[in-house]
Formats: C-alpha cells, structure tokens, sequence
C-alpha cells in the first residue's frame, strides 16, 4: 500500500498553495526540490505540489498523504484529505 495518492491539477503550483493556505490552518509551507510541501508543526510532511510539464491539461500534481509511517501521525490523514478537498474544484 503506498502512503500518497496523487491528483492532476489544472492549476499552476503556486495558485494552488494560495488556495490550500486560505482553506486550511496549521500547516507550514516548504520549498524543496522544485516541490512546495505542506507540513504540520511537527515537521510531518502531509502533501506536495509540484509543477508539471505543460503539455496537457495539468499544471501541477498534488500528492497528499492516506496511510501514516507510524500510528502516531494519524492526524496527517486528516490533514491531507483537507487538502485534497481544498484542490478538488481545480482537479485536471
């Protein structure tokens, strides 16, 4: 079972992080590796955005998080699919 699933947007990443900040609280924003991750204050990350090529109708890919490493990071389920929910008007 892998622990992301992944949704196409057809949104750039950037208007996608001003939507996710908007609609949930709580959570830090981080740029890495050409990603911009959600992470919760403890450093767990709970979902990525990362441009796509612009050969289709997808601008960005969301990756949120649907099973923890460990039981204790439950809460970044919850967190992901907020996420998720946030990004669904503007799914590809």
């Amino acid at each position: 079972m892998t622990s992301f699933e992944r949704v196409d947007l057809r949104i750039p990443p950037d208007e996608a992080v001003d939507v996710v900040r908007e609609a949930v609280d709580d959570l830090r924003v981080v740029r890495t590796d050409g990603a911009v991750e959600f992470r919760t204050g403890t450093g767990f990350v709970v979902a990525a955005i990362r441009p796509t090529p612009e050969s289709g109708t997808a601008k960005a890919t969301l990756r949120y998080r649907v099973a923890p490493r460990l039981p204790v990071f439950l809460h970044g389920l919850s967190r992901g699919a907020e996420i998720r929910d946030a990004l669904d008007a503007h799914r590809a």
